[in-house]
């Protein structure tokens, strides 16, 4: 690695993006809700999906930074309104779910596909995301090395660090929802989440370039 870019500006990469991402976004809160409703397994699989919407998404700005920068400019309220609309329609739909058995509470979901396009859908339909990866990867380039081998090493790690991140929320998710027991706890549940994935639409309608 020290052949590709400096020690030090990695380690720095690190740390930056385990705090940025210690701090929940809209990713972070599908996959609580996930697994509050349905348990770490089935909240890994939104997690899979949003680390590969990121992932798309870093590919893209390798590719063809500017185009696609341009595109998200200039797209960035439709993008983003619509990413507004569907984790509010999830919201909504988490409040108006009615819990079903006497233990859980809560069957699981029909298509646990689903969940892994949920996730992806949601990290794909934030623009403000795209744009600040752009914004944030050039800090730790390397400008006396080549930078195509550089931006691999930290897509790499920027997608290992969220990976392992978000799947401790969701563990810790799980952890709480176990206290949510029976019928009337999973009504409880279904209300927090729902709660949780309306702020998060919340938080994305009230984002600025």
């Amino acid at each position: 690695m020290l052949a590709v870019m400096s020690l030090e500006l990695y380690l720095s990469f690190v740390l930056a993006s385990v705090l940025l991402i210690l701090f929940p976004g809209q990713s972070v809160m599908l996959t609580i809700s996930h697994s509050l409703n349905w348990g770490v397994r089935l909240g890994l699989l939104s997690v899979a999906g949003a680390i590969t919407a990121v992932a798309v998404q870093l590919a893209a700005l390798a590719i063809g930074l500017s185009s696609i920068l341009v595109f998200a400019a200039q797209w960035f309220e439709v993008i983003r309104w619509a990413g507004v609309a569907y984790l509010l329609y999830l919201g909504v739909q988490e409040l108006r779910t009615k819990p079903e058995g006497d233990a859980g509470g809560t069957s699981a979901p029909r298509s646990p596909a689903g969940l892994i396009w949920q996730g992806f859908i949601v990290a794909l339909l934030n623009p403000k995301s795209l744009l600040f990866y752009a914004a944030f990867f050039p800090h730790f380039v390397d400008t006396q090395a080549p930078a195509a081998p550089q931006l691999v090493i930290l897509s790499a790690t920027f997608l290992v660090i969220a990976a392992v991140l978000t799947a401790m929320y969701a563990v810790l998710a799980h952890q709480v929802g176990s206290y949510f027991r029976g019928p009337a706890g999973a009504r409880l549940r279904h209300r927090l989440t729902g709660t949780i994935l309306i702020g998060a639409g919340v938080v994305l309608a009230l984002a600025r370039r």
